[in-house]
């Protein structure tokens, strides 16, 4: 997947009144995704932390990141969209009520970065709204995924 290269810059965090934190799931979490936005002076919460050690979070099913999230706000990054075929993990992130943008599992580190900075922009405009929702990340921008009823 190859993307554009003349993108304008990611947003840095102080270009919102309360810029969002996000949560990478442990499927996600490339320590060049969470540095990049690190760096970008996003906060940037991971499993490890949210559940106490990396061997806690190790393995973790979804429902349980999904009830510690619940209502945080969190813009999640994800690469599991077989949330949306499970009922469990469906139903636990509609309790959640967090907005999760996803990624494409295949994707190389470098590709995932640049989907985060093609999208930042519009990842913290649409987490600042209240109602959840999906998304997944393309190069020409958001793209609202329909979770099954």
């Amino acid at each position: 997947m190859e993307l554009p290269s003349t993108t304008p810059g990611p947003p840095p965090a102080s270009c919102w009144a309360t810029p969002p934190e996000f949560y990478c799931d442990e499927n996600i979490t490339t320590r060049s995704v969470r540095r990049f936005l690190v760096d970008l002076g996003y906060v940037v919460n991971t499993p490890a932390e949210l559940l106490g050690s990396r061997d806690a979070a190790s393995g973790t099913s979804d429902e349980v990141w999904l009830t510690k999230v619940a209502k945080t706000g969190w813009a999640v990054l994800n690469r599991d969209t077989k949330i949306m075929r499970r009922r469990d993990e469906l139903a636990a992130y509609r309790r959640a009520g967090v907005h999760m943008f996803y990624l494409p599992g295949e994707a190389k580190v470098t590709v995932l970065v640049e989907l985060v900075s093609v999208n930042l922009a519009e990842i913290c405009t649409v987490t600042a709204s209240r109602q959840a929702k999906l998304w997944y990340l393309t190069p020409a921008g958001l793209r609202e995924l329909t979770s099954p009823k």
